[in-house]
């Protein structure tokens, strides 16, 4: 009976530091969304709406995780660099605000931990992880080396990866700088800087191993060398489909461009021609004016003469002589 009252007690107090902790970054997220930057996602309908998935994100700044988060409407699970968790507070921030989960570069034997982790997650329905295949920020607007965790965590969980491009985001400070070399003032610069922007996500083709029968051409999986063949494989898939969705944004921002660039010289040339035949009408219409002052003149001297005729018919002529 104690058990048992030990047990809900426990999970009121996760149900209750649950909300505690989603509720600020639910608020911040809608909040930087809806009135701070612009997103657009293309492609939405390629997010399973029943199933798991990881999503594959370019890394350009500290920033994305809630730029996607606002855009993908999702609760995602981030995998990311041990070195954001040094002290307590990134540790705890990480975690609970951004639900990150740290892996280590160096000391892999802690990673077990982590992917224990990862794996009791897993087993839940609609799931999402996130990740960030380059392992950290390209800011030259170039695709670093892409990293094999995308595709091992898919392996290992069975789970289709999703790749995410992240489009026309600002790049935030130097890396080069302190601010830019500080992961908490790197992000937060880049929220601020990312200010009324508008950024497109594009959503790309999901790239299932199961489904696509990736895992046939690889039979003897227990050979060493057939798995790392096969986690090549897909690393190598999900970089041809970042290349793509690449220039794709660069396609429709080229058009975009375009656009603008013939708007503006239609409205130029509207301006122009309305600025033209204004400059007609008032010529038309000095034109008339004058038209009407010589017929005026003409006409006060022919009311002259007939002054006249009569000032001499009467005889006042004489008189206003003298």
């Amino acid at each position: 009976m104690l058990k048992i009252l030990i047990s809900i007690l426990i999970k009121i107090k996760n149900f209750l530091l649950n909300i505690l902790y989603n509720t600020p970054r639910i608020l911040f997220i809608n909040f930087y969304k809806y009135c701070v930057v612009k997103i657009r996602v293309f492609d939405p309908k390629k997010i399973p709406k029943d199933s798991s998935a990881i999503f594959a994100f370019n890394h350009t700044t500290g920033a994305d995780p809630i730029i996607v988060l606002g855009a993908l409407k999702r609760k995602i699970y981030f995998l990311a660099d041990s070195d954001r968790f040094r002290s307590r507070f990134t540790d705890f921030f990480f975690r609970k605000f951004t639900n990150s989960i740290p892996l280590f570069k160096k000391e892999f034997t802690k990673n077990i931990k982590s992917f224990k982790e990862i794996f009791d997650i897993s087993k839940n329905k609609k799931i999402f992880f996130g990740i960030f295949p380059e392992g950290e920020l390209r800011k030259n607007g170039k695709f670093g080396k892409f990293r094999d965790g995308a595709a091992y965590l898919s392996y290992k969980t069975k789970l289709p990866i999703i790749p995410v491009y992240i489009h026309n985001i600002h790049k935030g400070p130097n890396p080069n700088t302190w601010c830019g070399k500080n992961p908490i003032c790197e992000g937060i610069y880049s929220l601020f800087s990312n200010a009324f922007r508008k950024i497109n996500v594009f959503i790309g083709q999901p790239i299932n191993p199961i489904a696509e029968e990736i895992y046939k051409d690889f039979k003897e999986l227990t050979d060493k060398k057939s798995y790392k063949k096969l986690i090549e494989k897909l690393t190598s898939r999900l970089e041809s489909e970042f290349l793509q969705l690449k220039e794709e944004a660069e396609n429709l921002a080229s058009i975009k461009k375009q656009q603008t660039l013939i708007n503006t010289d239609l409205k130029y040339s509207k301006s122009k021609i309305s600025k033209t035949a204004a400059f007609k009408n008032s010529n038309k219409s000095l034109i008339g004016l004058d038209k009407n002052k010589h017929f005026k003149d003409f006409e006060d001297d022919e009311d002259d003469q007939d002054l006249q005729t009569q000032l001499e018919t009467n005889g006042h002529i004489g008189d206003l002589s003298s």
